[in-house]
């Protein structure tokens, strides 16, 4: 089948993932569909009612900053720096996650709590590229984090925020670039804890870090969660985390986080080459027209949204209703040539869609077995149309 996003590679694997959808026939398609229907009675609320909660703060950048999105050329970023006229979106697509990180407690703007330990709060950046995000963090948070930013990319300085961040960090602050891969990294040597003051001195202590990303591609997003859930850190010490996924068509059987849920749903790792090839098929509407349904998800969103909390037990619901189902009851019912004829751009749009948030829910599941119980996916920006955060922390 056809119709792929045409964006371009990511790092090693991206010509040859999008080519995945070249290898897949419309009964493969079918049958995905057939068993995506069973489990939707189950799934619905958390796929469909997922709210938008951007939360961007004026203190987080200069008026300059967004106006430069309706800019042309290249301009001051406010920083002492150029931006591009795209510039303004992501000063606000960074905003919310930093809005997010807030919202779980993950850090304070006056950091006073940090004071008050005598302690320094160490924020690592998963897909740092050339340290945006983080210098955004290092200016709201008054220059006294240490910053590790990771990326298996190596940038020329000129090209990365890394010499300005060291120039402002503070008397407790630093400024540390690793280049090598998300699975390489040991988060128990880097994330220190402390003692909040309570009775117990091991169940008391608190992690003194939190992990962020802005573009956690395909399998980075499942490296930097099995980073989260390494033996070298105890389960009730496991910091705050804030991931924007994206790229999902990039995933691999062997790296996908949600893996056992994904068996556990009933599905199998022909199902996931499917998904993940079909993945590609959200862009198809139109990156305008997506941004305005976002808008509109933003306006129309209630004040609560739909519980995950239960979302393990949800899944093992679903898939014993799935695995009732007969190969009969599977079976296409076009063949594969007919179905590529007449399925319409708009339903594998809506396809896309779906396949995104039930990777993102089952990788929101397999944090929660780490301990992560409140971890939650939600949308977190109006201005792409890769607008999935995964956030939480272990209280």
């Amino acid at each position: 089948m056809s119709h792929h996003d045409g964006g371009s590679s990511a790092k090693g694997l991206g010509k040859s993932a999008r080519n995945r959808i070249h290898k897949i026939n419309g009964a493969q398609v079918q049958r995905l569909l057939r068993k995506l229907d069973v489990i939707s009675p189950f799934l619905a609320p958390q796929l469909s009612s997922l709210q938008m909660q951007e939360l961007t703060s004026s203190k987080d950048y200069t008026p300059g900053e967004v106006a430069v999105g309706n800019s042309g050329g290249f301009t001051d970023d406010g920083n002492g720096g150029k931006a591009d006229a795209g510039m303004g979106r992501h000063v606000l697509q960074e905003s919310s996650i930093l809005g997010h990180l807030r919202r779980i407690g993950a850090f304070d703007d006056d950091d006073q709590a940090c004071q008050q330990l005598s302690a320094t709060i160490t924020a690592i950046e998963f897909g740092a590229g050339t340290g945006r995000l983080s210098e955004r963090l290092q200016r709201c948070t008054g220059h006294r984090m240490r910053h590790i930013l990771i990326d298996r990319q190596e940038f020329a300085p000129n090209q990365c925020r890394d010499s300005a961040m060291r120039n402002r960090a503070g008397d407790n602050g630093s400024v540390e670039r690793i280049t090598g891969d998300i699975a390489d990294f040991r988060l128990g040597e880097h994330c220190s804890t402390i003692n909040d003051g309570g009775v117990n001195s091991t169940k008391d202590e608190v992690p003194m870090c939190f992990c962020v990303s802005k573009h956690l591609c395909g399998p980075a997003c499942d490296l930097a969660i099995a980073v989260l859930g390494g033996k070298d850190v105890p389960s009730g010490r496991r910091p705050p985390f804030a991931f924007a996924t994206c790229c999902h068509y990039l995933c691999t059987w062997e790296s996908f986080s949600g893996k056992d849920y994904w068996i556990r749903l009933g599905f199998d790792e022909d199902d996931f080459e499917v998904a993940v090839a079909t993945s590609q098929w959200y862009s198809l509407n139109g990156v305008k027209k997506r941004i305005h349904q976002n808008e509109e998800n933003m306006s129309n969103s209630t004040s609560n949204q739909t519980s995950q909390k239960d979302l393990i037990a949800i899944i093992d619901d679903a898939g014993e209703a799935l695995r009732g189902l007969s190969e009969d009851m599977l079976r296409p019912s076009m063949s594969s040539e007919e179905f590529e004829r007449a399925f319409p751009r708009e339903e594998k749009a809506k396809l896309g869609g779906a396949v995104k948030r039930l990777l993102d829910l089952l990788r929101i599941a397999k944090l929660q077995e780490l301990g992560y119980a409140d971890a939650e996916l939600v949308l977190y920006t109006t201005k792409s149309i890769e607008n999935r955060l995964l956030v939480g922390r272990v209280v």
